[in-house]
């Protein structure tokens, strides 16, 4: 789910050096993406006959916007080359948020280790994609996802204050592993974001509630192996002072549908330890099945399934 009005963020196409290369159906694409862009003010098409350098110039000064909240989309390796000498020139510059577009049956190939996204095609490109690209890039949180009452996004560096203070509320430990020592756990997390989300996709996110921007808990999926199967765990723990008010439940739900959305997993699975009877009873509220007790490290966990339909 994209809000535009909290990133400050410009797409720049040179319309004229890439319509000449694409297909009808490429074209077809890439107008599609223009009118999205442009619905939302977010793209700036580059008519001129000037070389790159005079036009990202010409439009930087005429709009008022620094390289940093510019995404370029690039067609020719040279462009690519332009944009990192520039930032090479200046390490403040290294912020432009390049897209690679490989176009089809064109001759030249695109330097992937200079990109911070490479395209085969337009088809599949959309705004969110865009500003996906560009959140990345700069180290922003996705806004994964929104509920009646809440929102579930990416957790940063900035969270381990509320994350810290969450984890030492009664309880809340009971049934999942502890935070790391400060310095550790900031070291885990910083991981976590670059390998983790930066590779998947997807992973354990904050809940927060929507007005109030407050943290009520941690749910997501994680990737794991059980056994030598691959599988989708769900996770989440709600903070005591908004238990018992269906906030588990509606976010479960939110994230069961968007598993089944953007994942290609045919089912979701959760572990539940052995005396959890709050997680029990939400577990089949959701529909999940349980299929068997399994032993991690000395202790029973209760493992269910839900098979999407």
């Amino acid at each position: 789910m994209c809000h535009w009005n909290t990133v400050n963020w410009n797409c720049i196409i040179r319309k004229e050096t890439l319509e000449e290369k694409l297909s009808e159906e490429e074209k077809h694409a890439l107008s599609r993406l223009q009118k999205e862009l442009s619905e939302q003010k977010k793209v700036e098409l580059l008519f001129t006959d000037a070389d790159l350098e005079k036009d990202i110039t010409f439009f930087l000064s005429g709009h008022h916007v620094k390289l940093e909240e510019c995404m370029l989309l690039a067609t020719e390796p040279e462009e690519v080359a332009w944009a990192k000498k520039d930032a090479d020139s200046d390490s403040d510059s290294d912020q432009l948020t390049i897209i690679g577009y490989e176009v089809p049956d064109f001759s030249k190939q695109m330097p992937l280790s200079n990109v911070d996204m490479l395209l085969l095609g337009l088809e599949e490109v959309d705004t969110e994609f865009l500003l996906r690209t560009f959140q990345r890039k700069h180290h922003l949180p996705w806004r994964i996802l929104e509920t009646k009452r809440c929102y579930l996004r990416e957790i940063t560096l900035d969270d381990m204050d509320d994350l810290f203070d969450l984890y030492n509320k009664k309880g809340i430990t009971d049934y999942i592993e502890p935070l790391y020592e400060r310095q550790e756990e900031e070291e885990y997390q910083r991981a976590y974001i670059e390998n983790i989300y930066g590779y998947y996709g997807y992973g354990m996110w904050l809940a927060k509630e929507k007005g109030t921007h407050r943290l009520i808990g941690r749910a997501g999926i994680d990737y794991r192996m059980l056994g030598e199967e691959e599988i989708i765990e769900m996770g989440y723990v709600i903070a005591p002072e908004y238990q018992r008010q269906g906030y588990a439940y509606e976010v479960c739900q939110a994230i069961m549908a968007w598993a089944k959305s953007n994942l290609d997993f045919r089912r979701i699975d959760c572990l539940v330890e052995a005396g959890n009877e709050a997680s029990l009873g939400l577990l089949h509220k959701l529909g999940f099945q349980e299929t068997e007790k399994i032993n991690q490290d000395g202790k029973i966990f209760r493992h269910f399934r839900y098979f999407y339909p």
